[in-house]
């Protein structure tokens, strides 16, 4: 009894002094430096976008045409036009013919869906090629502004569009995830 009191006394001895501890891991939903920084320098030439188109330069009453750079005036272009886009893009996606890829760019998906239609497989292309390019414009300039930002961080640049473009889709739309799945955004 005394040998059995003993050896349930020393297993519980170690047993009370072992203990598993789980890491504590806090999914914050927070973004990172580099986010808040891509981001904010895309806000920042979206709010000279607006600004720009919001003021009234009359000439010859006194006002003079702002001086821009050829590079400023290619991004507010690009802005521009995918404003423009945008209604058959999201047009495009509900049709599931085309989706967010992960390197922040709009690809066709479902090439099947507009195969039998030539004039909208045209269409298609033309959009997304331009879509693309002003896309390509924006992250150019986004990289070219911010001191922070090198062109050795254009991949990660890259992801975090295509992150915001991933968020910013409608639920039932084609993106695809970091790993290179595609799915549909949840509802």
């Amino acid at each position: 009894m005394k040998r059995t009191f003993i050896f349930v006394a020393a297993v519980a001895l170690w047993f009370g002094g072992c203990s598993i501890k789980t890491p504590e891991i806090k999914v914050t939903g927070e973004k990172t430096a580099l986010e808040k920084q891509v981001i904010g320098t895309y806000q920042e030439i979206e709010s000279d976008t607006q600004l720009l188109a919001s003021a009234r330069m009359v000439p010859g009453r006194g006002k003079k045409t702002p001086v821009m750079s050829a590079e400023k005036r290619r991004v507010i272009q690009a802005i521009k036009n995918r404003k423009f886009n945008k209604d058959d893009i999201d047009e495009f996606k509900r049709l599931e013919i085309v989706g967010e890829n992960n390197r922040g760019f709009l690809e066709i998906i479902h090439p099947e869906k507009i195969a039998q239609d030539v004039t909208l497989a045209k269409r298609v292309q033309e959009i997304v090629a331009e879509e693309n390019r002003d896309r390509e414009i924006i992250i150019d300039r986004v990289l070219e502004i911010n001191p922070n930002l090198k062109d050795t961080d254009r991949k990660q640049v890259c992801s975090i569009f295509a992150k915001m473009n991933r968020e910013n889709s409608e639920p039932g739309t084609w993106i695809q995830l970091p790993d290179g799945q595609w799915v549909k955004k949840a509802k």
